[in-house]
């Protein structure tokens, strides 16, 4: 029903149209129809509003009715109860063919080049600028050993600005700034190419073998003297030269190594040492490991870093530590019966020494 209604609306409107365009064709816009009045828009049930909203409601008092939307410059029919928009718009025209190409115009002459302009004048040359201030001296710095790893160096570093190290993992020498290690980089140069063997040295000619003797007869033996009488007991010689003192024995040799900044005793991270009085025993620290670690003694825990001093009765160090150094330590009788081992340069390292006596009473 919608479809039939809509073509009828169609063929109403073309109707319309065509009757509009005959209007004017037949008579003139001053002639009047035959009973003398104008024709007006609602004859043909067109009307007029501006905008959609003001199309009355669709009743059916306006069934069929045409309205024009000026706002939207379209019509809208009323058809079942509502409003509908009809699309007046035709079919496309054919496109009309192409029109033929207009002929190239000439091309114009070119015009004569300028002439060129006079070079400019060099201006005279700027005075020199003062001389720049002096850039201020490098650093300097002093290897004092050799570490395994960087971790050895420690955050913390009791000693000159321009101390150096070099880290065998690595080959980078660090140097201290007072405030932190300073990477300069790995010092190691190419290897060199591997010389020539020198010739072998002609063999020496072998010496002349000796004559051999000729062996002699062997004698018979000859029969057993008689013990002689014992001789007078001569004087007491004069008593000799006291000798020197001797050395109490090393009870105990004691391997020391570091690795992230603790001590390892016997390879036992921070181990708790037994020592006896009277007795003498030594802590090696000619591990590369040991280099800017120095082992020190002391009655408190941490030494020097738990607000302690360092122990010396019976102690003496010799060598660098690092390379050849060797703590040796003779307890002595009256030691304290708890003691503390420790690093010079950085604290938390080290632990405890038991101090113990051979023997005693119940």
């Amino acid at each position: 029903m919608r479809t039939n209604s809509r073509n009828t609306l169609t063929m109403l409107l073309a109707l319309l149209m065509t009757a509009s365009a005959l209007s004017g064709c037949i008579g003139s816009q001053d002639e009047p129809n035959e009973t003398g009045d104008s024709e007006d828009l609602e004859d043909w049930n067109v009307f007029l509003v501006q905008t959609a909203s003001d199309l009355p409601p669709c009743e059916s008092s306006a069934d069929g009715r045409l309205y024009y939307v000026s706002s939207s410059s379209g019509f809208h029919a009323c058809s079942n109860g509502q409003w509908e928009e009809i699309d007046l718009t035709g079919p496309s025209g054919v496109d009309g063919s192409d029109g033929t190409q207009g002929p190239q115009g000439a091309t114009g002459p070119q015009g004569a080049t300028g002439s060129q302009g006079a070079a400019g004048e060099i201006g005279p040359q700027g005075l020199a600028g003062p001389p720049g201030q002096n850039g201020e001296d490098g650093t300097s710095f002093n290897i004092l050993g050799t570490v395994d790893e960087t971790s050895d160096l420690g955050e913390i570093y009791i000693g000159d600005a321009g101390d150096a190290f070099l880290v065998n993992s690595t080959m980078h020498i660090y140097v201290w700034s007072g405030s932190e290690w300073a990477d300069l980089g790995n010092i190691s140069g190419p290897s060199g190419m591997t010389g020539v063997n020198g010739a072998d040295g002609a063999q020496g000619p072998s010496g002349p073998a000796g004559p051999t003797g000729p062996a002699g007869p062997a004698g018979p033996a000859g029969p057993a003297g008689a013990n002689g009488a014992d001789g007078a007991q001569g004087p007491s010689g004069p008593a000799g030269a006291s000798g020197a003192d001797g050395t109490m024995p090393t009870a105990m040799e004691t391997t020391v190594t570091v690795s992230s900044m603790k001590f390892f005793i016997e390879g036992i991270q921070q181990g708790t040492i037994t020592l006896y009085r009277g007795f003498t025993y030594t802590f090696d620290q000619s591990a590369s490991s040991n280099s800017i670690h120095p082992l020190k003694i002391s009655t408190t825990s941490d030494g020097t870093h738990g607000g302690g001093s360092e122990y010396t009765n019976g102690i003496t160090y010799t060598g660098t530590q690092g390379t050849d150094g060797l703590l040796t330590f003779t307890v002595s009788l009256d030691a304290p019966n708890t003691l503390y081992y420790y690093c010079q340069n950085h604290a938390n390292m080290g632990a405890s020494i038991s101090i113990q006596s051979l023997g005693g009473v119940a």
